[in-house]
């Protein structure tokens, strides 16, 4: 689970950025895009095509083939040899204090053998860890289907979807449903109301066993037109997800007292510990987006979004953008986007001043769960070269305050027919 990149037409994933309009033209696309961190961290080579058709004003079907390879590395405490990438979890072998010289664990040390996660006999001083990073290859191919129905006198809009993934550590397919309901005559007020369902399946290299979790996704949302050049939308939302949510990619490191005897001195051991997490989670929030048409050609896309789980991790996404008509032929599609999160609370950074977890209990190391803010700015530029030929060009980047920055550029070509 080195990555979770969810399908774009996942209905659901819409919770983030709702289209207020269906698809209404024929359309075929392929998009490419090469992404790249910092520090000679991951990079990712990704292709997309894209499919939407209209059978008829009321059957509309839109499916997705995606395809990316991954390499660079993954950051994550081990051992200065690198044992951890190796060892699987020690059980008796090794010079250990916790060991008689019959081979047999004192009882007072029996809880160091029996913690689940521990992976080699552990270190004497802290100096014999270090937090780096850990090389990765793997190739990813993903599918989706979706299909939308409109009811032929209000011509409210029935969605169902379909996805699959599937890489060397990570399986996942997902079925999706939603529904359009417009509440007046006009069509100037609809509500939307949708779930999605998850399957994903995780590889554990070290226990060479696949683990699975679930996720269930559901949200209602109420889109209002003001007038002929804005429109608005608020939705609230909640997710679910139950199963092995640790991650196997990730290590922490624990403290244990290894001690003999009750009345001997306190010894600690440093251990190197799988990440471990809860085994459910429920986040919910909301989300409300305003379109305004400032003027013809200048549209201006304002965002917000709250989150909020079950671990303690609340976040605010703050997103503009905009849409500018240049001649006939070219359009400008700035992006800034601003987002703030606050850390689980079973996470400790890697650089912090307490940066070691007790013998027991949910910890990770994983940035992804931390407290960070971050910055992005994105740029699109559109070309038409004919009525139904478009290209297009974006470039973007990010900078967190981790540390971590890492940029992108897509190009394509969508074809209407």
């Amino acid at each position: 689970m080195k990555k979770n990149k969810a399908l774009n037409m996942l209905i659901l994933g819409s919770v983030v950025a709702v289209p207020m309009a269906a698809v209404a033209q024929n359309r075929i696309a392929i998009q490419i895009q090469q992404y790249q961190e910092n520090d000679d961290r991951i990079d990712v080579q990704d292709g997309k095509l894209t499919l939407d058709h209209n059978f008829g004003t009321n059957h509309v079907v839109a499916m997705e083939y995606d395809w990316d390879s991954i390499s660079g590395a993954s950051p994550s405490w081990d051992s200065v040899t690198g044992a951890s990438q190796t060892v699987t979890s020690d059980a008796v072998t090794g010079a250990s204090p916790c060991i008689n010289e019959d081979g047999d664990y004192y009882e007072l040390c029996r809880d160091t053998r029996e913690i689940s996660g521990i992976v080699g006999d552990g270190f004497t001083g802290f100096d014999a860890l270090k937090y780096g990073t850990t090389a990765l290859t793997d190739l990813r191919n993903a599918g989706s289907f979706l299909y939308t129905y409109r009811t032929p006198k209000k011509r409210n809009e029935i969605s169902t979807g379909l996805s699959y993934s599937e890489e060397s550590d990570f399986k996942n397919t997902g079925a999706s449903a939603e529904y359009l309901m417009y509440l007046d005559k006009n069509k100037n007020r609809s509500m939307t109301v949708g779930a999605s369902f998850m399957k994903n399946e995780v590889y554990d290299y070290l226990d060479d066993h696949w683990n699975s979790f679930d996720l269930i996704n559901t949200q209602i949302g109420v889109t209002q037109v003001f007038n002929a050049n804005s429109v608005g939308k608020a939705s609230i939302y909640f997710m679910s997800e139950d199963g092995h949510l640790s991650n196997p990619y990730f290590n922490v490191v624990r403290r244990i007292n290894v001690t003999a005897e009750a009345s001997d001195p306190a010894y600690f051991k440093f251990y190197l510990s799988r990440d471990s997490r809860p085994e459910k989670r429920q986040a919910g929030g909301l989300v409300t987006q305003y379109v305004n048409m400032a003027s013809k050609g200048n549209t201006l896309h304002l965002s917000y979004r709250y989150y909020q789980d079950s671990w303690a991790v609340r976040s605010h996404t703050l997103e503009g953008k905009s849409f500018h008509d240049i001649g006939a032929k070219f359009r400008l599609g700035p992006v800034l986007r601003l987002y703030d999160q606050s850390a689980a609370n079973f996470f400790k950074a890697n650089d912090a001043a307490d940066n070691v977890f007790d013998e027991s209990g949910f910890a990770t190391a994983d940035h992804r769960l931390g407290n960070y803010s971050s910055w992005t700015a994105q740029l699109g530029i559109e070309y038409k070269q004919t009525k139904d030929m478009i290209w297009n060009f974006t470039s973007g980047f990010q900078s967190q305050s981790t540390g971590l920055e890492f940029g992108w550029v897509n190009a394509g070509i969508s074809y209407q027919y």
